[in-house]
């Protein structure tokens, strides 16, 4: 995924360079739709010969492309493959070393051959600025105007931009003809010491393929949805890392992880606590998920994606202060408050779910996703299944469990209304079934109970405080309301067990607790 080369492919253990053609250029090429360069298995020698082989092939289409305008009388409007006279230089003092090296490779006479001083001090001359524009042209007109037909450059002679290409390309040859000398002598260790090579930005083609947030995301994705027994990521879990990581790109105007910073992470926090809108917890909440994404391109590709390790690992997440948990609970007048609004509703979301939630400890979201199938009989006791049944998610794999329906709950009506339901969802949008039931409900809590009176309350979490009051008072056992809420005490007894063998006790440590009174 990450590191590879632009214009890179492997296949089967081979190596080659590949570049697509244009649509329109095509009829030039034989119809091809991608021309390709073999670079044989070694993927050291692929990579020496990779710049050269995308030279040949951005030439090809550059012929192409001449053809296209002379057929047409159409110019295209900006280059193909643009490179700075610094770029065309690199490589082509990179090819000459390479044609060096294959050289010495097959022919041990080419080694006793000395480099032409002559032929180097007019090169040395030419990019001093001793040469006119003729004596350049016919001294590097040639590798001109190949860079031109391959679409690197179109700078047209008698211009300072031609001028200053040809005296690059006489230090490519000065310095290739340097390493000639060293070779014959046994070092080949030497590196170009002119500015115009030494300080070169890296040619295209030799940096890595820009890897998006969006690509590792997708990788993951497939990765997890993967084999006979999956567990796929769930889809609002995605969306949540997708958010985040796009914030992310958008402060910092770049999607391409692999140019990511410790300094653009620990920025990108202090911008978002500046500017006050977030909490520190949610800030810190999308530190973590950026974070996670990193980690997931550094276990798909670790010997390419960062592999001195995650720049975000050691950025400081911002600290917070946790309300009480009795605070975002329910207080027993508020909880009579919505359970009473909540027989008035004729909605079955704004009838149920609190009702649901107050007697069973269920997420919101849990609650929101229940079906008429969830729901069967124990000998005469009735219960209902929260499950991963039918592509739904849960929060963790203790989250999956089977709940008593409690007695309540039965006198207020609640399997009067599974049984006449229909099957599928119990509770749907308006114009579709899947809507996302938290910010609905949120809404119409607060409706009854003011933000600006009970800021500290949460109105979906609440009810899972409260209920877990609930078991406090009437001496559930821990156990037993561990298991109805969902959570882990991370004993070995959770892998053990729980078959309906166990349902009767779990219904009769539901009995304990004392209905709500309203």
């Amino acid at each position: 995924m990450a590191g590879n080369l632009r214009h890179w492919k492997e296949r089967n253990g081979r190596y080659s360079a590949r570049i697509v053609v244009p649509p329109h250029l095509r009829p030039y090429l034989n119809g091809k739709t991608e021309l390709e360069i073999q670079l044989g298995g070694d993927r050291r020698t692929a990579l020496r010969h990779h710049a050269a082989a995308v030279a040949s092939i951005q030439r090809q289409i550059g012929i192409a492309r001449e053809k296209h305008e002379a057929a047409t009388g159409q110019k295209a409007k900006q280059l193909s493959f643009p490179l700075t006279a610094q770029q065309i230089a690199l490589r082509d003092y990179q090819n000459q070393i390479d044609f060096d090296a294959e050289l010495r490779a097959h022919d041990s006479r080419y080694a006793r051959i000395e480099p032409d001083p002559d032929e180097a001090r007019r090169f040395r001359d030419g990019f001093a600025g001793k040469l006119s524009d003729d004596e350049l042209q016919e001294l590097v007109g040639a590798r001109l105007e190949r860079a031109r037909i391959a679409g690197n450059t179109n700078a047209i002679k008698g211009t300072p931009e031609w001028r200053a290409l040809a005296q690059a390309l006489c230090v490519a040859s000065y310095e290739a003809m340097r390493r000639e000398d060293e070779r014959n002598e046994g070092d080949f260790s030497g590196q170009p010491s002119h500015p115009i090579l030494a300080n070169a930005p890296p040619l295209p083609e030799d940096a890595p393929a820009p890897v998006t947030f969006d690509n590792i995301i997708d990788d993951e994705v497939k990765r997890r949805a993967r084999g006979k027994n999956a567990k796929p990521l769930p889809a609002r879990t995605e969306k949540k890392y997708r958010d985040h990581c796009a914030a992310f790109a958008k402060w910092r105007k770049s999607k391409n992880t692999l140019t990511v910073t410790a300094a653009e992470g620990k920025g990108w926090i202090e911008s978002l606590q500046d500017a006050g809108e977030l909490s520190n917890r949610t800030v810190k909440a999308m530190l973590q998920n950026v974070r996670t994404v990193m980690n997931w391109g550094r276990q798909s590709d670790p010997a390419n994606f960062f592999p001195a390790g995650n720049p975000l690992k050691g950025i400081k997440a911002p600290d917070y202060t946790t309300l009480p948990s009795y605070l975002r609970a329910f207080t027993m007048d508020e909880a009579k408050l919505v359970l009473a609004a909540a027989r008035k509703e004729e909605k079955p979301m704004f009838r149920w779910i609190p009702w649901l939630c107050a007697y069973s400890g269920m997420r919101v979201s849990e609650a929101g996703s229940l079906r008429k199938e969830d729901f069967f009989q124990v000998g005469d006791r009735w219960f209902w299944k929260v499950t991963t049944v039918g592509n739904r998610s849960l929060k963790t794999a203790s989250s999956e469990r089977r709940i008593p329906v409690h007695k309540t709950l039965a006198d207020e009506g609640l399997l009067d209304f599974v049984k006449a339901a229909k099957p599928g969802r119990l509770f749907k949008g308006d114009t579709k079934d899947a809507v996302l039931i938290q910010p609905r409900i949120s809404t119409w809590v607060r409706g009854l109970i003011p933000f600006d009176k009970r800021p500290e309350l949460s109105p979906n979490h609440g009810w899972r405080h409260l209920f877990e009051d609930l078991c406090t008072r009437d001496h559930v056992p821990e156990d037993a309301r561990n298991y109805m809420t969902g959570r882990t005490g991370g004993g070995s007894q959770e892998l053990y067990g729980r078959s309906e063998v166990m349902l009767p006790g779990l219904a009769a440590a539901m009995d304990r607790i004392e209905a709500i009174p309203i």
